[in-house]
């Protein structure tokens, strides 16, 4: 027996499909979604944005939903002069301090902007990350503020066209692509990598080690080649293992590492996760950690948050995430207001903690 949406194909009618039983009687969203034989999410925009589908499809979702007796629940619109704009924000691994302080800055200004923030981990997931941007879109969100899960600038994904497509402003964070944008708040990474080899070069160090991500990312580019710049014509002999931006690899790494002399009397973390892994290495070996008596020196880019309350006061790299998270939530209103994909490349510098300074 076909379907009513078949049906409704077939024939161009009207036709009354037989409401799924909830208990109550009501029909719910995902009983038109079975009847149309489309996703929830198809249903919801064939009402919340409806020019994000095709013609034929948005009006044999509503007339189905019509003659099932749907009826939508109803919020403010984008053009209601009362409504508070809805800002999505992306981040890769909210359980990483560095993401996680971001998204508290976002909620915060957030709510002193009077913008409704809805924050969603990607879990460095291709699939959830496109699932967390079509979550966005269907609830109508005005903007995305993305940190995509790769630092490939070559990443360019397919919800990129969806969000051109439903108009929504989208400012990049932390991590630059050359998919379609409206602007962009970034570290410095040369610079970060100079400070680092700069500081690493006036200490009595002979072989350094430096933990880094992947090979072909931007972020990884960047650190080491400032890196190798500030190092240059120094005594130091220098070996880079190229990873994943993350703690447990770098601590496997680390694990197979401190068996094969000669050891590194300095180590340099290219983020706060791979540093993370060195000290977990260091203590799985038995050995002393670095920068305490007897270990080896340790720099840190990007900081780990409150390590000197574990003993462990690490020199680093840190960043004014409020300051990042205030340059992009700007950007995000000035495209709301003026529409404008001309969006601005902004940089932002990391500043030298040394042990013994505040935060």
């Amino acid at each position: 027996m076909a379907t009513p949406a078949a049906l409704l194909e077939q024939t161009g009618q009207n036709v009354m499909a037989k409401p799924t039983s909830t208990g109550t009687g009501r029909i719910r969203l995902k009983d038109v979604a079975v009847a149309a034989g489309v996703s929830p999410i198809t249903v919801s925009r064939a009402f919340s944005a409806p020019g994000q589908l095709h013609p034929q499809t948005r009006q044999r979702v509503l007339e189905l939903a019509r003659t099932m007796g749907y009826m939508a629940k109803r919020g403010p619109t984008k053009n209601d002069a009362n409504r508070r704009p809805v800002i999505g924000v992306i981040n890769p691994q909210l359980n990483n301090p560095y993401f996680h302080e971001l998204a508290c800055a976002f909620s915060q200004l957030g709510e002193m902007r009077r913008m409704d923030v809805l924050i969603m981990d990607s879990h460095d997931s291709p699939a959830q990350e496109e699932a967390a941007v079509d979550r966005l879109i269907a609830c109508g969100v005005d903007g995305i503020i993305l940190t995509v899960i790769s630092a490939d600038m070559r990443y360019q994904p397919a919800y990129f066209e969806r969000l051109e497509r439903a108009n929504i402003a989208v400012i990049l964070v932390d991590r630059e692509v050359t998919a379609p944008h409206y602007g962009g708040v970034y570290i410095d990474n040369l610079d970060c990598g100079y400070q680092a080899g700069t500081w690493m070069k006036g200490q009595p160090v002979e072989r350094l080690l430096i933990l880094s991500g992947p090979s072909d990312s931007l972020v990884t580019i960047g650190r080491v080649s400032g890196l190798r710049e500030a190092l240059a014509g120094s005594h130091i002999a220098l070996e880079v293992h190229y990873g994943d931006f993350s703690m447990v690899p770098a601590e496997h790494f680390l694990n197979e590492r401190l068996g094969r002399p000669p050891l590194p009397d300095a180590l340099i973390g290219i983020n706060n996760q791979i540093t993370l892994g060195i000290l977990a290495a260091y203590r799985r070996a038995g050995l002393p950690l670095p920068e305490q008596p007897g270990g080896p020196r340790l720099f840190c880019i990007d900081g780990i948050a409150r390590a000197e309350l574990l003993g462990v006061d690490i020199p680093s790299i840190r960043h004014d995430l409020v300051t990042m998270a205030t340059q992009a939530m700007d950007l995000v209103e000035d495209a709301l207001q003026s529409g404008s994909r001309q969006g601005a490349r902004q940089v932002v510098r990391g500043h030298l903690h040394l042990p013994g300074e505040t935060s």
